[in-house]
């Protein structure tokens, strides 16, 4: 069991963490599949799962099956679809009883995302995060992307705790700035679903201080620790 205390301030991930990249997608595919059949979009959809989990380019494949319709469906269209639609995805149970314990306890909370603002604003409007995180940080509107200190920089500013922590599930980039800057780092760990990345030419700063398989193994303490001798940047 980890354990978050009272005074630390809590920045969470969003992709693969909050909610799952693959629900995402599957929701821009059914998108894709409405504008581009719209009358048998399932059968479009079941076949675009099928090039996916056949390790095909579906997007690709999408507008060389549709070229002869005047260009309509481009590869730019639907990565466009793809990026800007308003996705069906929501939080778990386990994640929602985090956040509400997290701030029922009084801990502040922001999240820090890489990717493009209107895709990524879309998917926090979608979760319903206002609820709990008012403080968000996504990388094209900051101009910085993790691993830069720039975004965990923003929150040791932004908030006054005695510690910090990052709750994130990319060992690539999403701890080496927290690591650096002395935060408690958490890994959420990959249930096989995550679809973006594999452990790549790791070095201890990649490596989160703790994990843990889900959310419900992180406890939330009203008592607030000692930190000896701790002195983070800001």
């Amino acid at each position: 069991m980890v354990q978050i205390y009272k005074d630390e301030a809590v920045i969470f991930d969003l992709d693969d963490l909050l909610y799952k990249e693959f629900d995402f997608m599957r929701s821009a595919f059914w998108e894709i599949a409405k504008n581009v059949d719209p009358v048998e979009p399932k059968k479009l959809f079941r076949s675009m799962m099928v090039q996916y989990f056949s390790g095909n380019k579906v997007l690709s494949w999408i507008a060389t099956e549709y070229k002869h319709q005047n260009g309509k469906f481009s590869l730019d269209f639907l990565l466009n679809t793809y990026r800007s639609h308003k996705p069906d995805i929501s939080l778990n149970a386990e994640t929602v009883q985090l956040l509400n314990r997290l701030k029922d306890n009084g801990n502040a909370l922001g999240l820090i995302t890489d990717g493009r603002s209107l895709t990524q604003r879309n998917k926090i409007d979608a979760l319903g995060l206002g609820i709990w995180i008012k403080d968000i940080v996504i990388s094209e509107e900051l101009g910085f992307e993790k691993p830069s200190l720039e975004p965990y920089l923003y929150f040791t500013r932004k908030f006054s705790a005695q510690q910090y922590i990052y709750i994130a599930d990319n060992y690539n980039k999403d701890f080496v700035a927290p690591n650096q800057l002395g935060w408690r780092t958490i890994a959420l760990l990959d249930n096989g679903l995550n679809i973006h990345y594999s452990k790549n030419n790791l070095q201890d700063v990649n490596i989160p201080l703790e994990t843990v398989n889900n959310f419900s193994l992180i406890g939330v303490s009203s008592f607030t620790p000692n930190y000896i001798g701790q002195r983070l940047l800001r």
